[in-house]
């Protein structure tokens, strides 16, 4: 009786619990947005009217809360309307030490629920193209070389790098170095021997760093390079021959190159320079600190004191883009022909009757011969068209080229022919045509060397033809000035205090 009792009594206490929580849930639901009898919705207040009736002071007080509240909400919404149409540029910096516009540090950033290996992806920042630049190192001694190609690239990366890091380094700078110019890798190492950065010429006057940063990692990046351009004024004696005064002289190739060759046209290196006459040059470079050249030199003026007479050559740029030079009469000094299709090579035997140093007996040699190296290259006198490139009989080695006036130049006992040349190829003058040799009959490597004229044999050092180009009258007055410009430069050019094997001074 006492058990049934007790489980009715515990089944009143569950609906009496029941009953109240329903209760409750309504009038929690009811306290929300009620409506008055206009249909203006209000907020109720947490307290009957006969408690506002009794205390008025708290009533205006809680009113006052409420505005305020409300105020509050009205600001927070205008401020995200605000907020939703500002316009957000991105302000952009430039800046020549640092690379990327943003420089951000994970330090600032909380990836306590973050994977290390997917912060960047969480963290929403992308890593930048190209690092910042580090800050530049002490270094307690520096290496300086010059290397000439691949190979010595390699060699040497792998006596100062690790195996990787050789790799590395090898892979960005490969196509960027420029083998050409002197002392053009340094190597920057710490107390400890570790290569802390990697500086080198690269192409087109530009200096490719390789620098570590905290992660002993390089980043590479591009500045120009520090060069000057200087203005150089040579004058030397001749000595031996003009060829081996200007490489004594140590004057760059380029610059001895361009010289003969312009001198070429109207000069008989053998009969017309002789010891003792003098030179000047004036020429443009550009110069790395070490004061080794950098680029293509440029040859701005050049005189040539000889016994008899002087010429002088003036480089200037015509009205159509086109460079050349001239004489003071605005003459092209290039001629239709040229004397002396071989450079550096020595008059073995004159046009004439000679003893034949085979043959042995007198017999009529319609050519002149240069002595010269085997290899040495042997250029086109003009432009025109080839009409025979082979074998020819005691010739060896034949070239025969066709030019206009009815001008034809042969060239003998040649060593081999240029690449590509064969019976129709048009040439310009100056091009490579085969090289020196000593094939057919022949006592020694040297070009023989034939000019005819309306199939009738001439001396190529008596040859007097006119310029190829010539300044137009138009132009004349710009000329003249340019003239006078260059004249002005050259004698307010310091001379260049070298030593050569024979250097002069009025």
């Amino acid at each position: 009786m006492f058990s049934i009792l007790k489980k009715k009594i515990n089944y009143i206490v569950i609906v009496l619990i029941i009953y109240v929580s329903i209760t409750n849930l309504n009038k929690f639901n009811d306290f929300n947005v009620n409506v008055n009898d206009e249909g203006e919705e209000y907020l109720p207040y947490l307290f009957n009217e006969n408690q506002i009736s009794e205390t008025p002071n708290e009533t205006s007080k809680f009113s006052e809360d409420e505005d305020k509240r409300l105020e509050l909400v009205k600001k927070k919404e205008n401020l995200k309307e605000e907020l939703d149409n500002e316009d957000l540029n991105v302000a952009y910096y430039k800046d020549d030490k640092i690379k990327s516009d943003y420089v951000f540090d994970e330090k600032d950033l909380n990836l306590n629920l973050v994977p290390i290996y997917e912060t960047m992806l969480f963290s929403g920042i992308p890593t930048p193209e190209s690092k910042p630049i580090p800050a530049e190192p002490e270094y307690s001694k520096s290496i300086t070389l010059s290397l000439k190609n691949k190979k010595m690239l390699v060699k040497n990366l792998e006596n100062y790098l690790d195996k990787s890091e050789a790799i590395f380094v090898f892979e960005r700078l490969n196509n960027f170095l420029n083998y050409n110019v002197k002392e053009n890798i340094k190597f920057l190492t710490d107390n400890n021997d570790q290569i802390v950065e990697i500086q080198v010429f690269a192409k087109n006057f530009q200096q490719l760093n390789l620098r570590r940063n905290f992660n002993d990692d390089f980043v590479f990046y591009f500045v120009k390079a520090p060069t000057q351009t200087k203005v150089v004024r040579n004058r030397l004696k001749v000595r031996n021959s003009l060829s081996h005064t200007l490489k004594s002289a140590k004057v760059p190739k380029g610059i001895i190159r361009e010289f003969l060759d312009q001198l070429s046209y109207t000069i008989d290196f053998q009969r017309d320079v002789k010891n003792g006459d003098i030179l000047e040059i004036l020429y443009e470079a550009n110069f790395t600190k070490n004061n080794n050249i950098i680029g293509k030199p440029i040859l701005l003026y050049g005189l040539m004191h000889l016994n008899y007479h002087k010429i002088e050559l003036f480089r200037y740029r015509l009205s159509n883009g086109k460079i050349d030079y001239f004489d003071a009469n605005g003459k092209s000094i290039r001629k239709y022909l040229m004397r002396t299709p071989v450079q550096g090579a020595r008059l073995s035997s004159k046009f004439g009757v000679r003893k034949h140093p085979i043959l042995g007996y007198s017999k009529m040699h319609r050519g002149v011969d240069f002595a010269a190296k085997r290899g040495t290259p042997v250029m086109a006198a003009g432009d025109g068209r080839v009409t025979f490139a082979g074998r020819n009989g005691s010739f060896g080695r034949f070239i025969e080229i066709k030019h206009l006036n009815n001008f034809k130049t042969r060239y003998a006992h040649l060593y081999k022919f240029s690449k590509n040349l064969k019976k129709g190829k048009l040439v310009k003058q100056g091009d490579i045509i085969g090289y020196v040799g000593t094939s057919g009959r022949s006592t020694g490597p040297h070009l023989h060397y034939e000019v005819k004229h309306k199939n009738r044999t001439i001396n190529p050092m008596k040859l007097k033809l006119e310029s190829s180009l010539n300044v137009e009258d138009d132009e004349m007055a710009n000329f003249y000035a340019n003239i006078s410009l260059a004249r002005e430069r050259f004698l307010a050019t310091k001379l260049q205090e070298t030593v050569t094997a024979d250097y002069f001074y009025d």
